[in-house]
């Protein structure tokens, strides 16, 4: 009985350290006419990091446990479920992720999620856009402060990311 309980305990923190599944995203792009699924982790994540130039990014990179992108474009409006993002958005949910720009604009949403740490370290970046014909998310697992966010842009399969800054909007270049 005793070994069975350390059994269950072991098992139970190993649950509970598991991060986000991303095959309960394929049903998303099973009817997109294009798609891009990036998958770094681990090994992978080290591996991808040899190709970088940036001695900086390469810092940066050494500090993350995963990189997920995936986007799928669709010919037409109706071809996915919103209701297909609703696992990752319970994801973050549960694990007190904190939710630091919701845009929805008639038929589009934009949210993005950053996991504190302390200070302005985070532990991950989750980016969820939504449109008719597109769906985009951007995951990033790892430790990075905010100001590293940026840096990461056009790297690994990233896109440029520009988060809100005091006194501008997002998407304005300066």
């Amino acid at each position: 009985m005793k070994m069975v309980l350390i059994l269950l305990a072991g098992a139970l923190a190993a649950f509970g350290q598991q991060g986000f599944d991303f095959k309960v995203l394929d049903k998303l792009g099973a009817n997109a006419t294009e798609s891009a699924n990036i998958t770094l982790d681990g090994n992978t994540l080290k591996l991808a990091t040899a190709f970088l130039g940036d001695k900086d990014v390469k810092g940066i990179v050494a500090n993350l446990k995963g990189v997920y992108i995936r986007s799928y474009e669709f010919a037409k409006s109706g071809q996915y479920k919103e209701a297909d993002l609703t696992p990752l958005r319970d994801y973050v949910k549960s694990r007190q992720w904190s939710k630091i720009v919701d845009v929805k604009e008639a038929d589009e949403t934009s949210e993005i999620y950053l996991l504190p740490i302390s200070g302005d370290q985070i532990g991950g970046l989750v980016i969820i856009s939504a449109e008719p014909k597109e769906v985009s998310i951007v995951f990033i697992e790892g430790t990075l402060r905010t100001s590293d966010i940026a840096k990461l842009g056009g790297n690994l399969g990233i896109p440029e990311i520009d988060l809100p800054r005091e006194g501008r909007k997002p998407g304005k270049k300066e």
